[in-house]
C-alpha cells in the first residue's frame, strides 16, 4: 500500500515560508505522511527571480511603492483577478509537472501565490487537482486578500484575527480553522540564559535587547540599534539576516553585536530579555514560543504594519511608536516580561496539524466554471510587457550600479576616489574651495543648486573644483519606473550656469533605462560610488568610489567632517586621486 503524500509550495520572498514549511513537514512526518517541499516561484525561473528581486527592491529601496501596491490589493478587487491569471499564465505549467511527478493527496499552499493559483486551478476543474484537497496557511496576523481563494477548501489561521478578516475580508467559502502558529518545538524548550550569554560573549550586568530584521534585513534597523547601543544599561543584537552590507555597517558602530545569517537563533533568543522585530513574521512568533517578551518598533511598509497593527490588538506585541517608549517598553518588559509573555503563549494551539489530517479524510470538492482561453492569453501578453519594461529598469540599475564608460583599470586601483554633497554656502569658503581642489575631491552639484545659486557655483568652479553631476536634486524613487532622465537634465542645468559640459554623473536616484541609453549616446560618465552619511566612518578600500553626504550640515560641522575623514584615510595610508582619472574623456578646466 502507498504511503499518504503531501505537496507544499512554498517562497522565498523572505524566509518566514520556508521555515513554516518545515515545521509543517516534521509534525506530518510524525504521522507517516511523506512531505515534498517545491519553491513556487521556480515553477517559473526567470519570472520567479524577477518577482523576489523586484519585492526586495521595493522592501528595501522604495516602501512607498510596496505600501501603494499593498493598498491597491486591499482596495481594488479586479487586482485579484488580473494576479490569478497570471500566475496561470507564467506558473502553472509548472506546477502541474510538480504535481504530476509527487502525485500528492494533498497540496498546502503557504504562500498568497501558491494559494491563488491552486484555487484557480480548482474553479477551473483542472484535472490534475480536481479530485485533491488543498489548504493554505495564513502565516501572518493580517490577512492580505491573494492569501484567500474561495475555491481552497480549507484556510489555516494563525489567529482569531485572521480568521474574522479571512471571512470579511477575501470573502474565502471553505473551512476557516484557527491553528494558532506553527513554531519549531525547539523554542518552546528553557535554555538557561546565563549559560548562552556566555557562549555568545554577551555581557551578563545589561539588559539584551535582540532586534530581528527577517532573512533580508530590511528596516530601520540601524536607527533602533544606535539608539539601543547608546543605552549604558542596555545591549543590542541585531540578527542582520543575509545582509552582511548591515551587518559590517552596524559593526562600525560598537556598542553591541551585529550577527549575519546564523541557524543558532534559539541560542540569541535565549540570552535575550526582550525581542524587537519589524513585520510579524516567523521570527516573532518563534520569540513568543520562546518566552520573550516581542516589541514592535518601526514596522516595514504594507504587510508589516498591518501584521504589527493586528498582533497589537491581541496582545501578541507592544507596539512601540517612539524612541521613548521603546526605551521604556525595554527596560519594563526585562524587569517584568511575565505578564506581556502569558499573552503571547495564549497565541498558541494544540495540534495545529490536526485539521490538515482531518481533511485527507473529508476532502470539499468546490463547484467550478472554466474561463476562456483568450483572456489567459491576452493577459500573458499584457504582462509580458510590464515585464520587458521592469527588466529594462533593473537591468540599467545593475549597469548604472557598476559604472558606464570607465577605464579598464579604474576597478583596479590602488587609489580612493572621494566626492562630496556640501551646503551650498561651504562653496564660498576659500578652505572647502583649497582643500578639495588640492586633495582631488569632486563636489556633487545638483541642478537645483546650480540654478538656485548660479554665482556660487561659478565661484567654486574657477577656484578649480572638480565638478560632478548629480543630476536634478529631485529625491524621488519614481526614477525607476519613469523616464525622467535625471543624467541630461541635471548636466543641462550645470552648463546653463557653467557655459561648459559635466560629463561625469553620479546618480542620487535609482537609475533608469532612459538615463542608461543617454549617457551610451552622449559619451558620459556614470560614477558607481557608494553613498555615505556623516553618521558612518568611510572605512573605503583601495580602489573604492565613495561620495559622503555632508549637504545637511552646518558650514562648520561640514569642514570639521571632511577634515577628520581625510586625515583618517591618511592613517589607513590611501591615496586619493581626482574623478577625471575615472575615464578616457579629457576633463573640462575653468
Amino acid at each position: 500500500m502507498s504511503s499518504t503524500k503531501a505537496l507544499l509550495l512554498s517562497a522565498r520572498m523572505g524566509g518566514g515560508h520556508n521555515g513554516v514549511a518545515h515545521v509543517i513537514t516534521e509534525e506530518l512526518n510524525s504521522y507517516g505522511i511523506e512531505c515534498e517541499t517545491r519553491d513556487f516561484l521556480d515553477a517559473s525561473p526567470r519570472v520567479g527571480r524577477l518577482l523576489e528581486r523586484g519585492f526586495k527592491l521595493e522592501v528595501e529601496r522604495a516602501p512607498w511603492a510596496y505600501q501603494l501596491e499593498f493598498w491597491l490589493w486591499n482596495t481594488f478587487s479586479p487586482m485579484a483577478t488580473f494576479t490569478r491569471r497570471a500566475l496561470q499564465a507564467f506558473f502553472q505549467r509548472g506546477v502541474v509537472r510538480w504535481i504530476e511527478e509527487t502525485e500528492p493527496d494533498i497540496i498546502i499552499a503557504l504562500h498568497p501565490f501558491s494559494a491563488q493559483l491552486l484555487g484557480q486551478m480548482r474553479h477551473q476543474r483542472n484535472p490534475v487537482i480536481s479530485h485533491r484537497p488543498i489548504a493554505t496557511f495564513l502565516t501572518d496576523y493580517s490577512v492580505h486578500p491573494l492569501w484567500v481563494h474561495p475555491a481552497v477548501d480549507l484556510h489555516l489561521c494563525v489567529s482569531e484575527t485572521a480568521a474574522v478578516q479571512a471571512r470579511n475580508r477575501a470573502g474565502a467559502n471553505g473551512e476557516i480553522v484557527v491553528t494558532g502558529p506553527f513554531v519549531d518545538q525547539r523554542f518552546f524548550r528553557d535554555v538557561d540564559q546565563s549559560t548562552a550569554r556566555e557562549a555568545l560573549g554577551v555581557p551578563s550586568h545589561q539588559s539584551v535587547a535582540l532586534i530581528a530584521s527577517g532573512s533580508w534585513g530590511v528596516g530601520d534597523i540601524a536607527q533602533t540599534f544606535q539608539l539601543l547601543a547608546a543605552q549604558e544599561d542596555v545591549y543590542p543584537i541585531a540578527l542582520c539576516g543575509h545582509n552582511y552590507d548591515l551587518q559590517a555597517q552596524l559593526e562600525r558602530c560598537g556598542g553591541g553585536l551585529s550577527v549575519g545569517w546564523t541557524e543558532e537563533v534559539r541560542l540569541y533568543m535565549a540570552a535575550a530579555d526582550v525581542v524587537i522585530q519589524n513585520a510579524g513574521g516567523l521570527t516573532a512568533l518563534e520569540a513568543m514560543a520562546a518566552r520573550r517578551p516581542v516589541i514592535s518598533y518601526r514596522p516595514i511598509a504594507g504587510h508589516g504594519r498591518e501584521n504589527v497593527a493586528a498582533m497589537e490588538s491581541v496582545g501578541a506585541t507592544v507596539w512601540c511608536h517612539d524612541e521613548k517608549q521603546l526605551l521604556q517598553q525595554v527596560h519594563d518588559l526585562s524587569n517584568d516580561p511575565g505578564e506581556q509573555v502569558n499573552k503571547q503563549l495564549d497565541q498558541f494551539h494544540t495540534a495545529p496539524h490536526q485539521p490538515i489530517l482531518e481533511l485527507l479524510h473529508e476532502a470539499r470538492l468546490v463547484p467550478t466554471t472554466r474561463h476562456g482561453v483568450w483572456a489567459l492569453r491576452a493577459t500573458k501578453s499584457a504582462i509580458m510587457l510590464v515585464v520587458l519594461f521592469v527588466i529594462a529598469n533593473l537591468l540599467s540599475g545593475v549597469i548604472g550600479y557598476h559604472g558606464l564608460n570607465l577605464t579598464k583599470t579604474a576597478n583596479k586601483s590602488s587609489y580612493v576616489y572621494l566626492s562630496v554633497r556640501l551646503p551650498t554656502g561651504a562653496l564660498l569658503n576659500p578652505n572647502f574651495d583649497s582643500m578639495t581642489a588640492d586633495e582631488g575631491i569632486g563636489v556633487v552639484i545638483t541642478g537645483q543648486q546650480a540654478l538656485a545659486h548660479p554665482s556660487v557655483i561659478r565661484y567654486a568652479f574657477h577656484q578649480g573644483i572638480e565638478v560632478i553631476n548629480g543630476g536634478t536634486g529631485t529625491s524621488s524613487d519614481f526614477n525607476f519606473i519613469l523616464p525622467e532622465n535625471d543624467l541630461s537634465s541635471g548636466r543641462a542645468e550645470l552648463a546653463h550656469v557653467l557655459g561648459v559640459q559635466i560629463n561625469s554623473y553620479l546618480p542620487q536616484n535609482t537609475m533608469n533605462a532612459v538615463d542608461l541609453a543617454w549617457a551610451s549616446l552622449h559619451h558620459q560618465t556614470i560614477i558607481p560610488a557608494r553613498i555615505v552619511s556623516h553618521h558612518f566612518n568611510l572605512t573605503p578600500h583601495p580602489g573604492a568610489i565613495v561620495e559622503l553626504n555632508l549637504s545637511q550640515l552646518s558650514i562648520t560641522n561640514a569642514e570639521v567632517d571632511l577634515q577628520e575623514e581625510l586625515k583618517r584615510l591618511n592613517t589607513d595610508h590611501l591615496t586619493l586621486a581626482p574623478f577625471a582619472t575615472l575615464h578616457g574623456a579629457e576633463s573640462v578646466h575653468a
